[in-house]
């Protein structure tokens, strides 16, 4: 983990957060990530800013970029792919506050701080 992702319980106080990235599974231990300007990599190996430990999800399954107000989500060529709000998405698409991801068997919200 890096200065950029950090699980929401060991925040400071920044002035620069962007979105929050949160998991919503009911049955796994709840989890946010605090995203800010820059790249995220989400996928089962520990060297990803944002790792989902499930058979269901890629090794590199996808990526999330923020620039200031604009953020997209890419699809790494993953086998169950990335769904937004139920929609499968190609290779890459927007996403605003209040979107749902699916990725693997985990949902995720992403809201603007």
């Amino acid at each position: 983990m890096d200065d950029h992702t950090k699980p929401l319980e060991k925040q400071d106080n920044d002035n620069n957060v962007k979105f929050l990235l949160t998991l919503l599974n009911l049955e796994l231990m709840s989890s946010s990530w605090i995203l800010q300007n820059g790249k995220y990599t989400i996928g089962r190996l520990s060297s990803h800013q944002v790792i989902l430990d499930d058979v269901t999800v890629s090794r590199n399954h996808a990526s999330i970029e923020i620039i200031n107000e604009e953020v997209k989500i890419y699809d790494n060529n993953s086998t169950n792919g990335v769904y937004i709000n139920n929609d499968l998405i190609e290779n890459h698409a927007n996403i605003k506050s209040g979107d749902k991801l699916q990725i693997g068997k985990f949902q995720l919200l992403f809201t603007k701080v």
